[in-house]
């Protein structure tokens, strides 16, 4: 039984989990892991904060060798490449991060024990004061069978596009690793339900209604189910639209110039 828990434990080291081969008792550490941070990036001059504005730590998962949590577990927390820059501070026991300077890439740490370590990077920004979208997406002219991976590409909308920025240096400069929301109102769908007549997806199809900016820039699309909607009213042409919410905030506030408002014509084609 000791060799099969050591060897589920070892199974489970992935990316940000780091295991080692120790002693079996209840309260020995064997593997520590950091979950994905409250939000993908820390705005510079302020902490790491949750979606909704909240200053959050960071939290490591330390878990002996049958892979039990252990609660009373004390990791230690640090910027780890604080030898090239200082542009995170870790608070060492409470996790706490706060950003100095801008970063693509900085790694926190978590540590336990003497070989025990684990990294996850995290973006340091500057502030999103601002964002704007693209035009509506063209019109979709529906395809019928909508089977396969081609016909649901084909009756996917546009990317629906949102730039994020910070415009208080000389020139407006694009907030990586901010998250957009989007929320599809019509038809509505409110937890993204991929059965329904329409869902939003990523670019590779995935549901997704959440997306982290790259060089400024978020996107989603509505994928349409074409025997759904628009609702078919005999053999003539229907015309209807997809409405899409985007919204981008900053401590629990929407930037400015969000909400945005995407309206997607959709045609159903008259059957022959």
């Amino acid at each position: 039984m000791r060799r099969l828990s050591l060897v589920a434990t070892a199974m489970a080291c992935a990316v940000a989990v780091a295991c080692a081969e120790v002693g079996t008792a209840p309260d020995v550490p064997a593997a520590i892991e950091l979950p994905p941070f409250a939000y993908p990036s820390v705005v510079v001059g302020d902490t790491l904060r949750n979606e909704a504005g909240i200053a959050t730590p960071v939290r490591a998962i330390v878990r002996n060798s049958a892979g039990d949590i252990i609660t009373g577990a004390t990791p230690t927390y640090l910027y780890a490449d604080f030898l090239r820059d200082t542009a995170l501070i870790v608070d060492a026991t409470s996790g706490m991060v706060f950003a100095r300077r801008a970063v693509t890439e900085g790694r926190i740490a978590a540590r336990i024990g003497s070989s025990l370590q684990v990294l996850r990077p995290l973006i340091a920004t500057l502030r999103p004061d601002t964002a704007d979208a693209s035009a509506n997406p063209t019109d979709l002219i529906l395809i019928f069978p909508d089977t396969g991976r081609a016909r649901a590409q084909a009756n996917t909308t546009r990317e629906m596009t949102v730039r994020v920025r910070n415009r208080q240096t000389s020139l407006p400069t694009d907030v990586n690793g901010w998250l957009v929301r989007y929320q599809l109102l019509r038809p509505a769908n409110p937890t993204n339900d991929t059965s329904a007549a329409v869902y939003l997806v990523n670019d590779n199809g995935g549901a997704s209604t959440l997306d982290t900016t790259s060089s400024g820039v978020a996107s989603r699309r509505a994928r349409v189910r074409a025997n759904l909607f628009p609702v078919a009213q005999g053999s003539a042409r229907v015309i209807d639209s997809v409405i899409v919410q985007a919204t981008v905030t900053y401590k629990g506030r929407a930037v400015a110039g969000s909400p945005f408002r995407f309206a997607a014509p959709v045609i159903r084609p008259a059957s022959q």
